[in-house]
């Protein structure tokens, strides 16, 4: 559409605007649902079909039949006579968003409701994106029915919205700009689009009056600053500023007395429509070169720095950043605290949900400039990532076993070496005490080390293998790939966040390992006896 530009995407809504309207299945069962000249299980059918579909279709057929209007309580028996229960929608934003464009954009549905729909797009943004996409819905010279709406009391907003819009037809503008005119708002408020048409210079002389009159009857302070404007432009036919000074003389005489004495100052109509068209046409070569400036070249220019702001977001994210070298020196020093936050830079780095929204925004950003022929979508199926499979996994079970039988195989060399060469000591049971010590410190030093290490695997895989791997998928537009290590980057901060625990409880865990549990030679078997039940306690 001449005049305003259609945004290719919409915020919480990732669909680019050529995929923003329902495929042929989607648009007959939305028209069908809406058509009451049609047989109960047809329409039934219908909006069974939507509910089917889910996501945006259901969006958009719940709001068909919710939306208010004289095929209100016509919808809702078909409702109840089917199985759709629309009072829990299973939907998303981002689907209500897309299926309100659904409803906006179908021509066979019920003006009333698509205008609905337009309505609920444009309130729904705090910007006037929502207006950018409704004017590219609905047609050029289809937004009459603004005035009835706010006649109404709805659609205020969005009427608002149209009457400052530069690039509507002025004299539909000047209809919207009447009725808000005419609507009732607090004491003092003059809507901005108001205020902009009565000063409009290419409105028609009368229909400025009319809306500046229509202000000043329903508050006549407010309407002084417009029928100020109306009297002072030379734009304004004579007849209709001196209508304006004579309501002013209700209301401020004396600003009704400043006005009568400008009359005579006031360039002619002609000379004042002179300058007018040359305000115009200055208007037309600043805006000839604001297209320029938006030539296609530009806009290319301006996605690829977009794109490259994106993937420098997610290089500076870069988990290791150090991590590995302080990592390593905390587990060295035994440091709980160190470690503890080491693994809190970890999940910082990389849980981030902005991490996910640059990768999407990524994804939609590269469809537009490059076009629909890159890797799979998110969302959509894919065989995951293989490096996932080779997570270091560790569990307090697999440290407990790897405790007993380093201390079993402890044992099994120690008395095989007393069976070659004899005991140390004739005091056989202080010898079984030192080497119980000893075995006791050595699987306290292993079992340490093994969590220590299982840690700073964790970290290596994370820092050397998976975030690599993510900036690569995304450097190469391989976004699902990049999701897939994304997700695979979480799992090992999880498991970090679960293999410090675990590194904490080696220190406070006692993983010691009673010998005689072992099968023992009857000889070996008396000494470990009275060693049980000798001084040790044990």
């Amino acid at each position: 559409m001449d005049g305003i530009e259609r945004p290719e995407l919409l915020p919480d809504c990732e669909v680019p605007a050529r995929y923003r309207q329902p495929d042929e299945l989607i648009l007959d069962c939305l028209i069908n649902l809406a058509d009451e000249s049609l047989p109960d299980n047809r329409r039934i059918s219908s909006l069974d079909a939507c509910d089917i579909r889910g996501g945006a279709a259901l969006a958009a057929a719940t709001f068909v039949v919710k939306t208010p209007g004289p095929w209100q309580e016509d919808l809702q028996r078909v409702v109840r006579a089917s199985r759709v229960n629309i009072d829990r929608p299973r939907f998303t934003h981002a689907d209500n968003i897309l299926g309100l464009c659904y409803v906006a954009g179908t021509k066979g549905l019920p003006p009333g409701m698509r205008h609905r729909a337009a309505d609920a797009l444009v309130s729904g943004f705090r910007d006037n994106v929502g207006y950018a996409e409704v004017r590219h819905l609905l047609a050029k010279n289809d937004w009459d029915w603004l005035a009835d709406a706010v006649r109404e009391g709805w659609a205020v907003w969005t009427a608002q919205v149209f009457a400052g819009d530069e690039t509507a037809p002025l004299r539909t503008r000047m209809r919207v700009g009447m009725a808000l005119a005419e609507h009732e708002t607090p004491a003092g408020y003059v809507p901005e689009a108001v205020a902009q048409l009565v000063a409009h210079p290419g409105g028609a002389s009368g229909d400025r009056l009319a809306i500046a009159v229509a202000v000043a009857r329903r508050d006549p302070k407010s309407g002084l600053d417009l029928l100020c404007c109306v009297a002072s432009d030379p734009l304004v036919q004579a007849g209709h500023r001196i209508q304006a000074i004579e309501l002013l003389d209700e209301s401020d005489p004396a600003k009704a007395q400043e006005m009568r004495a400008l009359q005579t100052r006031l360039p002619s109509g002609r000379e004042a429509r002179d300058r007018q068209r040359e305000a115009a046409e200055r208007a037309k070569r600043e805006e000839v070169t604001r297209r320029e400036r938006e030539a296609p070249k530009a806009v290319t220019e301006r996605l690829d720095a977009e794109i490259e702001e994106l993937l420098d977001r997610l290089r500076i994210r870069d988990p290791d950043d150090g991590l590995g070298g302080r990592l390593d020196d905390h587990l060295a020093e035994t440091d709980s605290e160190g470690v503890a936050q080491d693994i809190v830079d970890i999940f910082d780095a990389v849980c981030d949900e902005d991490i996910d929204l640059s990768i999407r925004l990524l994804t939609a950003l590269t469809r537009i400039r490059y076009g629909d022929e890159i890797e799979t979508a998110p969302g959509e199926s894919m065989s995951g990532d293989p490096i996932a499979a080779v997570i270091p996994r560790l569990t307090r079970e697999e440290l407990e076993a790897y405790a007993k039988e380093r201390a079993e195989h402890g044992w099994a060399i120690w008395r095989e070496v007393v069976e070659e060469h004899g005991w140390d000591d004739e005091d056989r049971v202080g010898e079984v005490e030192r080497k119980d010590e000893e075995i006791t410190g050595e699987v306290r030093d292993l079992i340490f080390r093994k969590a220590s290490d299982h840690l700073r695997a964790l970290e290596h895989h994370l820092t050397w293998k998976t975030w690599p791997a993510l900036l690569g998928a995304a450097e190469e537009r391989k976004f699902a790939a990049a999701l897939a290590h994304l997700a695979t980057a979480r799992l090992l901060a999880e498991e970090a966040e679960s293999a410090e625990v675990l590194w904490k409880d080696t220190m406070a865990r006692s993983y010691y390992f009673d010998p005689l549990s072992m099968p023992w030679p009857r000889d070996f078997w008396l000494v470990l006896e009275e060693w049980r039940h000798g001084t040790t306690g044990r």
